[in-house]
């Protein structure tokens, strides 16, 4: 499950009509969502608060094992609206499968014809220990926006990480530029979506070039990926490929949604030079709460009863085994108030085989 400000950073790019699925960094993100979940550790509350739409604290606090947590504040220029805990839409709180259709953006665009440029600035401190993390985001117009985010570690005693990011989106194809200050290393992405929207599938074509200018070194990635189109009759289905010919690893990913509830997921890494290799399997299953609402609307004495029958996600089931991570459960939902992720991991071939076991509980309002 994302954590509140995660999920209000990805409600600032609904909300500015930014489609990050359009992205070579998130090229196999469906795969990712099934396969690479993190389950929680220990006891965890997260507690956030609404005071205005512009403003938005939270704080976390980890029980178990260790006491630890974080104080967090964001700051948008435009309204954002979230909704609590008890009213939010629990799809848009859940890392997971889901198809993304890009939304017109709702920036008002001046005399010029460009959008708005609309901000987001994040700041949190880590407690003990008093690390910092912070985020920026701006569009700059509708096709371009960068991201800057810095890390600072006092007691590492080294300087604090900055890394910087130029994104162009203009749907056909989108490009990033990026730089880190730890080790100087410059990147190139670009993903190029081939073919018309309207066929039944759509290729994608990526690459990605990077340089470390403090090692002289540089590396080089590339990866394609079929998807079905939403709006085709066909199922949806995901195949992504991606090799790193300097490392050495390659990696195929098959994603199928079976049913309106069951999407199920495999994936082959293996390694050129040294023959390791890994295989893993992953699903997840919806709950849905089909029982109906009632709203009661009165309007000058008249009192009017309205039905809502639509189906909302309330709970989510994920499971994944592979070679090398072994087994990982995890339960999400909402429990009146307050949403909730349950988890473990366990490695099946040892003699002690549970690993890790964990709740993590979200409140805001």
């Amino acid at each position: 499950m994302y954590d509140f400000m995660e999920y209000c950073l990805k409600r600032f790019y609904r909300s500015s009509g930014w489609n990050e699925e359009n992205q070579y960094s998130n090229l196999c993100s469906w795969s990712r969502a099934l396969l690479d979940f993190h389950t929680p550790r220990g006891l965890s509350l997260v507690m956030s608060k609404l005071p205005t739409p512009q403003f938005k604290p939270s704080y976390t606090l980890n029980a178990l094992p260790t006491l630890n947590g974080s104080i967090g504040y964001l700051y948008t220029s435009k309204p954002l609206e979230i909704g609590t805990s008890a009213t939010v839409d629990f799809q848009d709180m859940i890392d997971r499968f889901r198809i993304i259709v890009k939304q017109p953006s709702s920036n008002v665009k001046d005399y010029q014809g460009l959008v708005t440029p609309d901000y987001l600035l994040y700041g949190r401190m880590f407690f003990p220990g008093a690390r910092l993390e912070a985020m920026y985001v701006r569009r700059i117009s509708e096709h371009l926006q960068y991201l800057v985010t810095a890390v600072n570690s006092p007691r590492a005693h080294v300087s604090p990480q900055v890394a910087m990011q130029l994104q162009y989106d203009v749907g056909k194809w989108c490009s990033e530029c990026s730089y880190t200050s730890d080790d100087g290393l410059l990147g190139l992405r670009a993903l190029y979506n081939i073919g018309q929207p309207s066929a039944t599938g759509q290729w994608s074509l990526g690459t990605e070039i990077y340089y470390g200018v403090l090692d002289k070194s540089g590396g080089l990635s590339t990866g394609f990926r079929y998807r079905t189109l939403p709006n085709s009759n066909a199922p949806p289905i995901s195949f992504t490929y991606t090799l790193n010919p300097i490392v050495g690893h390659m990696s195929t990913s098959y994603v199928a949604k079976l049913s309106d509830e069951l999407v199920m997921c495999s994936r082959y890494d293996f390694s050129i030079y040294s023959y390791e290799s890994d295989l893993a399997f992953g699903f997840e299953y919806r709950t849905k709460n089909k029982t109906p609402t009632i709203e009661t609307e009165v309007d000058e004495g008249m009192i009017t009863l309205t039905a809502d029958r639509t189906e909302k996600l309330e709970g989510l089931i994920k499971a994944r085994w592979g070679f090398t991570k072994g087994l990982a459960l995890m339960w999400e939902g909402r429990f009146k108030n307050t949403l909730f992720s349950l988890g473990l991991t366990a490695d099946l071939r040892s003699t002690s085989p549970i690993r890790t076991i964990g709740l993590e509980v979200q409140y805001f309002s």
